[in-house]
């Protein structure tokens, strides 16, 4: 049986990421935190550089390689160890790190500028590599910097979505090698978050995998959890809304959690198998 959704746990070499930042920046704790979420059950392990949380200090393709010259490699040969097949992708939006990343192994891009840079788009292109495709307006996010909201939200992403799509086949791009990413909390308040969210089976229209990043993030604070308990932390939080994901069908959950995620998942799979019809 195929599980569905994939779990991504994110690995950030960062000192600055709003939930992690500073703690697996250096080899020895990146590579435990990596065993860690492999043993745990990871489909897949996003690897980033650069924050790119609001108000983030932007850093250039050398400092960004600087943090990951060491580490990438490391972790892409302990991925191989592993008996099951782990997808490793690189967090960035910079041409010359996601080319060297490609080059020493890593199978799946995940730009979160949305494909801006040319380069980038006709570099997948000719390698025919997974991508993500993450609506966004800018890098690093600037919180006063959202979507109208006068405008249909839905409608606006969808929009773009088809429009990109189209402009990435035309540089031949195939679409079998895009997964679609909604964005949350890039150019969006907590309220278009939220909304994104509960229409987030809306997005099955551009005939893509869809996959979500809401872990840990700030938007979470203006969601009402009391029927949940008090004092929910953001950790506790990002599993209640995982919960809704799951049944929603969507295809990746990109999260910090790797076991309490694969824990829920397999309680919803115990839930539906024991009501299914005999």
């Amino acid at each position: 049986m195929v599980r569905k959704p994939k779990i991504i746990g994110i690995l950030n070499v960062t000192p600055d990421s709003f939930s992690d930042g500073g703690k697996f920046d250096s080899l020895d704790n990146a590579l435990n935190h990596l065993k860690k979420m492999i043993a745990e059950g990871a489909d897949g392990i996003d690897v980033g550089a650069e924050s790119t949380r609001p108000k983030a200090t932007p850093i250039g393709t050398e400092e960004e390689w600087k943090r990951l010259e060491k580490i990438l490699p490391a972790v892409i040969s302990e991925v191989k160890k592993s008996a099951r097949k782990i997808k490793i992708s690189i967090d960035s939006y910079h041409f010359e790190t996601i080319k060297k990343a490609y080059e020493i192994g890593v199978d799946v891009i995940n730009d979160v500028s949305g494909l801006n840079d040319e380069k980038i788009v006709n570099f997948i292109a000719e390698k025919n590599i997974e991508t993500i495709l993450m609506h966004n307006l800018q890098v690093p996010a600037i919180p006063d910097t959202v979507i109208n909201r006068n405008l249909n939200l839905i409608n606006e992403i969808l929009k773009w979505g088809r429009e990109k799509i189209s402009y990435l086949e035309s540089k031949n791009v195939k679409k079998s090698q895009l997964i679609f990413d909604p964005g949350i909390g890039f150019n969006k308040d907590a309220l278009q978050s939220i909304l994104i969210l509960k229409n987030i089976e809306n997005f099955r229209v551009l005939g893509l995998p869809i996959y979500v990043g809401h872990s840990k993030k700030s938007f979470l604070e203006a969601i009402d959890f009391s029927d949940y308990g008090a004092g929910l932390d953001r950790a506790e939080k990002t599993l209640i809304i995982s919960k809704y994901l799951i049944k929603k069908n969507v295809d990746y959950l990109r999260i910090h959690d790797v076991e309490k995620h694969l824990a829920l998942l397999a309680q919803y799979n115990r839930i539906k198998s024991h009501h299914a019809p005999a």
